[in-house]
């Protein structure tokens, strides 16, 4: 060990600066600052002390009481003496007040908030905190990802005053990243209400939120964010609307827009085009919907009509829509080549898939490639692959056909790293049942490396089997999954099935629709992490 020590010690401080920054930044900082003079200076340089980010250390579930010391460390010795170059610090809430009273952080500008509850934000972020104090004119970056399992009326109330103090405390506030995990477990209805007598931050050029409405969507662009130039925002519902903007200036000198909505809308034409027609000076757009209820489904040509021919300034236009329940005659399906080709033309590199059925009626998938936003919602077993480096979950559903082997195959293939899936399908499988009844496989093992959330609570048993079973699926990464419990006693054969033991191995949560007062004598024998 003395030998390697006094090798690496000879080596020229530019050559052990590469190999620094071969290793992650949290390595260098633990495992090098006060081991030795040399090593010790090379790991303050400002490259590895301007940011930190201690959540990476919580989020490694592998060994508490190893993420415990490595966060004593960083506490006790590295931050006091780092803390005065740290420029950008993300958080875990549970580490806030402990970092926070280790030093002033004169140069923190970019910080950011993950798993925040309720009441700690409301304490933190309010013009009377000590918090507030110190960094209201020094915060220009902030992200605040809630996670909170609280409800209750008043959680609406603390929702809204989080978001609002942060719009009028921080004076020189450019960039704001605002979300909720699960939006709509605390909100069933339109949430802000910006008075328009109150003073903003009018330096805000960036703003990334998840909302409840369409109306809060609009209520944000309605002359309160003047310098506004990048607003991305996740919208749960397009339905109902009632706001009109009145002041146009944010819309019109917006650079950046992306609207998402996983939800079926029916006021894309009435809503959501009029919005975008007025973004005179937009110049990148993303849109990823689910319309429902038009005439004809949005297509190539409905693209370059209605969007790209009334913005000038656009230069990148990136879109999956999904067009469902179109009322029309079968043999008036328009082709592939009739959808993408106007796009084609255009330059765009563009897929699609459509569907027709007594259920949906008309169903079209269109979407631009290379595919670059990280969700993605399929309606149809016709979905034929792609693929899609960047989404992290998927949802599936089809209301009128199973799933079958082969559909998975497409899905393993085309979403390589994929973290978490849902589906919905009540129909039995066919083709794989007879599998598993003989034992016999005909088909490649399919396998989800990197899925770690697997959401089967709303589907036939047979999904569950396809999943779970080895000899169909391989999951080495599972750590969360929502069944059905009956559906699991089945498939489990009352938790002593071997088939299944593999895939389930490494679960840590297991989701239920109803728990049962007392599992059964092998429940845990057969989930040994829980």
């Amino acid at each position: 060990m003395n030998d390697s020590t006094v090798n690496i010690l000879s080596l020229f401080d530019e050559i052990l600066l590469v190999i620094y920054n071969k290793l992650d930044n949290m390595d260098v900082l633990y495992s090098l600052i006060g081991v030795n003079r040399k090593l010790d200076r090379l790991a303050r340089d400002i490259t590895f002390t301007q940011s930190v980010d201690l959540f990476t250390i919580l989020s490694n579930e592998s060994n508490d009481s190893r993420n415990k010391s490595i966060l004593d460390r960083f506490c006790f010795d590295i931050l006091p003496q780092i803390q005065h170059n740290i420029e950008s610090l993300t958080l875990d809430s549970l580490l806030i007040d402990r970092v926070f009273r280790i030093g002033n952080y004169a140069k923190l500008h970019k910080l950011t908030f993950l798993n925040l509850q309720f009441e700690m934000a409301s304490r933190l972020l309010n013009d009377k905190s000590s918090f507030i104090h110190i960094f209201q004119n020094q915060i220009s970056h902030f992200t605040v990802m809630m996670h909170d399992d609280s409800k209750g009326e008043h959680i609406k109330e603390l929702f809204t005053n989080v978001f609002t103090n942060i719009l009028i405390i921080f004076a020189n506030l450019i960039y704001l990243n605002f979300h909720s995990q699960d939006i709509c477990r605390y909100i069933s209805k339109p949430f802000l209400s910006l008075p328009s007598t109150t003073c903003y931050s009018s330096n805000i050029v960036h703003l990334n939120i998840g909302v409840f409405s369409f109306d809060d969507c609009l209520c944000l662009l309605d002359g309160h964010l003047t310098q506004l130039h990048t607003f991305i925002v996740k919208v749960e519902h397009i339905i109902d609307t009632s706001m009109t903007i009145k002041n146009t200036k944010a819309v019109s000198n917006l650079k950046c827009f992306s609207l998402t909505s996983f939800h079926r809308t029916n006021e894309y034409d009435n809503q959501i085009l009029p919005l975008l027609h007025q973004m005179l000076q937009l110049e990148e757009l993303t849109l990823s919907l689910i319309v429902d209820n038009r005439t004809s489904f949005i297509d190539g040509t409905h693209l370059i009509n209605n969007i790209l021919n009334r913005m000038s300034y656009l230069q990148t236009f990136i879109f999956n829509i999904i067009t469902e329940y179109v009322t029309m005659d079968e043999e008036r399906l328009p082709t592939l080549d009739d959808i993408e080709q106007p796009l084609i033309q255009r330059g765009f590199n563009v897929n699609c898939y459509t569907d027709y059925n007594e259920f949906y009626k008309g169903q079209c998938h269109i979407y631009s490639l290379p595919y670059t936003i990280d969700c993605m919602h399929i309606h149809s077993s016709l979905f034929y692959g792609d693929l899609f480096r960047t989404v992290r979950y998927l949802y599936v559903q089809d209301f009128v056909r199973s799933f079958e082997d082969d559909f998975f195959v497409r899905i393993a293939q085309a979403f390589p790293l994929l973290n978490k899936l849902t589906m919905f399908n009540k129909h039995k499988q066919v083709k794989l049942k007879q599998q598993q009844d003989n034992h016999e496989s005909t088909y490649a093992i399919n396998e989800f490396s990197h899925l770690m959330i697997l959401n089967v609570a709303m589907s036939c048993i047979d999904y569950a089997k396809q999943f779970l079973f080895d000899f169909n699926t391989r999951l080495p990464c599972l750590n969360r999954l929502h069944i059905k419990y009956r559906d699991l006693v089945i498939v489990t054969e009352n938790f002593t099935n071997n088939d299944a033991r593999v895939n389930c191995s490494k679960l840590q949560h297991i989701i239920f629709d109803s728990i049962p007062t007392i599992y059964p004598e092998n429940f845990y024998l057969y989930f040994p992490l829980l």
